[in-house]
């Protein structure tokens, strides 16, 4: 591989790392242990960089290799207080991967939405959540706080029901 392909695997490996690092915590009860495995993840994900096919998604690669380390990490303590059944870690897995997903799936329906309301009202949740306060924003807006506050709940509302409608429409797709 050459160095642009070792610049995108850099680049995934940063912006997921978070993601990879949510997947071993959900998995091992000791915030200790998980940070060590996260590393040992971590290292291993880098010293077998080149075997990673870009066409394909990061997280699930990087979590399977996550999940080896966790598993070999429960097997070595057995006489560990919390004994996991495989079974039952399987069933972990599976299910913190489904939560990304649907969380995945929640954020690209979001920014789909956030593209259909009008410039005035996507400036206004961008001001709000980008940390001004609402006095600042009807300041800026010469209108009142309680006009604001009335604002953004109706844009919560609508993009509530967007992110809603456009879910229920992935799923019967």
């Amino acid at each position: 591989m050459d160095a642009e392909q070792h610049q995108q695997f850099a680049q995934r490996m940063v912006r997921n790392q978070q993601r990879v690092f949510a997947y071993v915590v959900s998995l091992v009860p000791n915030r200790a242990d998980a940070e060590e495995l996260f590393q040992q993840t971590c290292l291993t994900l880098w010293e077998h960089w080149e075997r990673y096919d870009m066409s394909l998604d990061f997280v699930p690669w990087a979590c399977g290799i996550a999940h080896n380390h966790v598993r070999n990490f429960l097997r070595k303590r057995q006489n560990s207080q919390i004994q996991l059944d495989a079974d039952v870690l399987e069933t972990l897995a599976l299910r913190s991967q489904q939560m990304r997903q649907r969380e995945s799936d929640r954020a690209a329906a979001l920014r789909e939405c956030l593209k259909e309301l009008t410039e005035r009202n996507r400036v206004v949740i961008k001001n709000y959540y980008g940390g001004r306060s609402v006095a600042e924003i009807a300041k800026e807006r010469d209108a009142t706080p309680n006009a604001i506050y009335k604002l953004l709940d109706r844009t919560r509302a609508v993009l509530h029901q967007c992110v809603s409608n456009r879910l229920a429409a992935e799923g019967s797709a």
